[in-house]
């Protein structure tokens, strides 16, 4: 499906190595078979040494291969599209569903092959009461479980979603000028002027130690790939297959040891290097930052001497796209649930502005686009910064390559991410790039995780039901009163901030003891490495080496509804009396059952997503409230707690837990999708309308991103006229305080069709939260709620 026009035609060499990465997904247990070898080996050792070694044990023993047509080389995992085991993390939920990854109905795996199946029986049960799982359930107060469990306050990465934070955006400059020759200097000067007899210095000795373990064993593994590819000149008849080899043999024996001296040795060492991140801390979101910035260097300099042409830059990057795309990470059917699509997220960010603050765009942004429109899988993640200073070709480029992927691009305001760096107290805001989701951070100098998902709506059933799960009639929250006796909004108001107030200290609780687990058995020496001051605090980004640049994102789910409903009690009860708290009390219980009129008059009350003021500033009443309460707390090694507005697809399994409510929404029924995306159908306003009640949004309390989710008809962007009046809307909602926006352009008769014929659309791709996953890979339910999303046909 993808639409490879560009002005540079796509080589046969790159459709190959395209065509790999569209073949389900297999399980390689290399990683976690050798991390449980070392593991086994080691228990002596400290748990920063144990782990060191263990990372270094996977990277110097995990299979190696060079592709026929490959320029870049290096594989994450031993299959072409893996997903690796993470048995420190989690390990039960590969054993339970061992015999399922081939049948569930989203994020379907190849089979496991009997003798994979028999190892992992033998080696995973090792880690039961030593995972980071097991030490968190252990861990947990019952109170705080109480809230995770029934899908009010979940804490969503780390120990327990059975993957690391990942979430990072690592100091790509340092790698490619000063090299890990470089990055060694600084870890073996720092341990040469260590007074190791000065008791406050123990900890970082052994630390430095560790980092020196990985960046030894990642030296090895490039020395592994030059050896290979020496191996296969050697054997190799055709002379141009042989020159490129020799070539890459002397690229490995170079990087990333030493800086890069060309832009193949730079997208060589940036790969080998990336997969080490993945191998050390595997998760969503790794990003590979701005390399229109830091690669433009190598790209001009080449370009000027002759030694590259702007058709081989554009094949290296391509290779480069391609290869993010080798791994997948690989969830239990629980948090798939949740972020189903293999969400793997490496985010590509291009455009916006310099550090100082001048216009970022340049002949290497417009390059890394025609990449992406001849690559279009679903890993990397184009996000486009956009200012008033970028040109409108830039932006014309981008409209043109992301309706050619039917929308997978990502569109970012600068005006509002910078100023919710500035808020956070970032340095270097204009820097900022996006990881995982929708993070926003700066390179190098910041830490920015996703930590928890919000259950906002839940938190309003508990104020509409004395603290009780409409659907299991458990007491979860605190009792604030029977709400049929509520007299005035402002009592349904201090219920729903009362409910808030119990909930959030356990959230940020289950949080802070995933962090410490964290700090102590998921440390990432590798990562620390290539951020700012952790080498020299001889601190763990983990445990506190970020600091005071850390922040965790409590994402909010149901926000829309939670706007919704309140327009609807205070509209339809309060203001125009056509029912009573007794009657819209009991209209929930029955789930509407034999309450027509009631639910009519709810459904007709104001909806968000229309620019209309009266709902639109209870959206922001409710945002801002939780933010505040939120952010009043801070978490482990004092990282900052901050708020988001995103639900991945976590709005099909949080709307499960939740009975009712007085949006008109039925018991069980998906919430609001994307996180300040308008509840789906409801914005019937037109597409303007919904970007201007986004806009009118505080996005300043929200200062670790939103996600608003738009579905175009392709008809809207198919000519230059139609193009600049979508160049034109999106400039204007990111001048007037969005965020973040991004488009499916497909319609939904199409989508429809690939229900009823898969076998047609194997590369079909769809914008799910801020992720792209092929459609034909989603559960029929993700499918139909896409579907069900409103499509707008006039901009």
């Amino acid at each position: 499906m993808v639409n490879t026009a560009s002005k540079y035609q796509t080589n046969e060499r790159i459709s190959r190595l395209r065509q790999q990465m569209l073949g389900r997904p297999e399980i390689c247990i290399e990683r976690g078979y050798y991390m449980t070898e070392s593991y086994k080996q080691t228990e002596a050792d400290l748990p920063v040494i144990q782990r060191a070694k263990a990372i270094a044990h996977v990277v110097r023993n995990i299979s190696i291969g060079i592709d026929p047509d490959e320029l870049i080389v290096g594989r994450s995992t031993s299959k072409h599209r893996g997903g690796m085991l993470m048995p420190e993390v989690q390990w039960k939920w590969y054993l339970d569903e061992l015999d399922l990854f081939a049948t569930r109905s989203y994020d379907k795996l190849a089979p496991v092959s009997d003798e994979d199946k028999t190892k992992m029986k033998e080696f995973l049960p090792w880690w039961k009461g030593k995972s980071m799982y097991d030490k968190w359930l252990a861990a947990m107060p019952e109170e705080a479980l109480k809230y995770n469990d029934a899908g009010i306050y979940i804490t969503n990465t780390g120990a327990v979603s059975g993957v690391h934070l990942a979430h990072t955006a690592v100091d790509y400059e340092t790698l490619l000028h000063k090299g890990l020759k470089g990055v060694k200097k600084e870890v073996n000067d720092e341990l040469d002027n260590l007074d190791i007899t000065d008791l406050k210095n123990y900890d970082k000795y052994h630390y430095l130690n560790a980092i020196n373990i990985v960046l030894d064993a990642t030296i090895d593994f490039a020395e592994r790939y030059a050896k290979l590819a020496k191996q296969l000149a050697a054997k190799e008849k055709d002379l141009k297959r042989k020159a490129e080899l020799e070539r890459i043999a002397r690229n490995c024996e170079w990087v990333p040891f030493n800086p890069a001296r060309d832009m193949w040795e730079a997208i060589q060492s940036i790969w080998l290097a990336y997969i080490v991140l993945r191998i050390e801390a595997f998760g969503p979101g790794i990003a590979l930052g701005r390399p229109d910035q830091y690669l433009y260097s190598f790209y001009k300099k080449d370009i000027e001497s002759g030694k590259l042409t702007k058709e081989q830059a554009l094949e290296l990057i391509s290779m480069l796209l391609i290869k993010v795309n080798d791994a997948v990470v690989l969830m239990s059917s629980v948090f798939a649930e949740q972020l189903a699509g293999f969400p793997t997220i490496t985010n590509v960010t291009v455009g916006g502005v310099t550090d100082e603050g001048k216009d970022a765009v340049n002949e290497l942004s417009y390059l890394i686009l025609d990449a992406e429109q001849q690559v279009g899988l679903t890993v990397e993640e184009i996000v486009v910064r956009i200012n008033k200073l970028n040109p409108d070709a830039f932006l014309m480029k981008a409209t043109e390559v992301n309706k050619a992927l039917t929308g997978k691009f990502k569109f970012l305001s600068d005006d509002t991410a910078i100023k919710q760096m500035m808020v956070q107290g970032k340095t270097h805001p204009r820097d900022y790039v996006v990881v995982g989701c929708y993070t926003p951070t700066v390179v190098k100098y910041a830490f920015n995780t996703s930590a928890c998902m919000v259950n906002l709506a839940a938190m309003l059933e508990l104020a509409l039901n004395n603290g009780k799960s409409r659907l299991t009639g458990k007491q979860l929250g605190p009792k604030t009163g029977d709400p049929g006796k509520f007299k005035a909004y402002e009592d349904v108001w201090e219920a729903f901030t009362k409910q808030i107030n119990a909930a959030v200290p356990q959230g940020v609780l289950a949080r802070y003891i995933d962090r410490k687990i964290l700090a102590e058995w998921g440390q990432v020496p590798f990562q620390s490495s290539l951020h700012y001051g952790c080498i020299q605090k001889g601190l763990d980004a983990m445990a506190g080496g970020m600091a005071p640049y850390s922040a965790e994102n409590h994402g909010l789910i149901g926000v829309p509804n939670v706007g919704d409903s309140l327009a609807a009690i205070k509209k339809v009860v309060f203001e125009d009396k056509k029912i009573t708290m007794a009657q819209l009390i009991d209209a929930l219980d029955k789930n509407f059952k034999g309450e027509a009129r009631i639910l009519h008059l709810l459904n007709k009350a104001p909806k968000f997503g229309n620019d209309i003021d009266y709902v639109d500033n209870l959206v922001n009443d409710a945002l801002s409230y939780t933010s505040d309460v939120i952010t009043s707390y801070t978490g482990f090694a004092g990282t900052k707690q901050v708020v988001a507005s995103s639900a991945g697809t976590g709005h099909l399994g949080f709307g499960m837990a939740v009975g009712a409510l007085p949006d008109g929404r039925k018991a069980g029924e998906p919430l609001a999708e994307g996180g300040i995306s308008p509840h789906q159908g409801r914005n019937v306003s037109g597409a303007t309308a919904s970007l201007r009640s986004v806009a009118k949004i505080d996005h300043l309390k929200l200062t670790g991103g939103s996600v608003l989710n738009m579905k175009l008809n392709p008809s809207e962007v198919k000519d230059e006229t139609k193009m600049r009046k979508f160049i034109s809307l999106l400039r204007t909602y990111c001048e007037t305080g969005g965020y973040l926006v991004q488009f499916n352009i497909v319609s939904g008769d199409m989508l429809k069709d690939a229900q009823k014929h898969p076998e047609n659309y194997k590369d079909l791709l769809v914008r799910v939260a801020t992720y792209s996953a092929y459609f034909v890979e989603l559960s029929p339910t993700l499918q139909n709620d896409i579907i069900a999303r409103t499509e707008f046909e006039e901009l």
